[in-house]
């Protein structure tokens, strides 16, 4: 079975419940559901995603920008592996 990977919004509280396993708190079947669906699939064979708005525009010529600025950008998501060239 194919994996997907899926981009989701999800209250920070709950986020912090279910991340330490919080037994008493309870999130229902459906809310978690809803986030599911609502969630923005990537696509296969992405590459890296980039946090594009931390590399220093004052230091990037808009039309031309240096790729040494968008390798050090800060990696939100690494690339998927169906796109790596080997």
């Amino acid at each position: 079975m194919e994996n997907i990977e899926l981009v989701i919004k999800i209250p920070e509280e709950d986020y912090k419940h279910i991340l330490h396993r919080q037994r008493e708190y309870c999130i229902t079947t459906s809310k978690l559901e809803d986030v599911i669906a609502n969630g923005t699939p990537l696509p296969k064979g992405h590459g890296r995603l980039i946090d594009a708005d931390a590399i220093n525009r004052k230091d990037v010529n808009c039309a031309n920008v240096p790729m040494n600025f968008i390798d050090t950008a800060p990696t939100i998501i690494e690339a998927d592996k169906e796109s790596e060239v080997v």
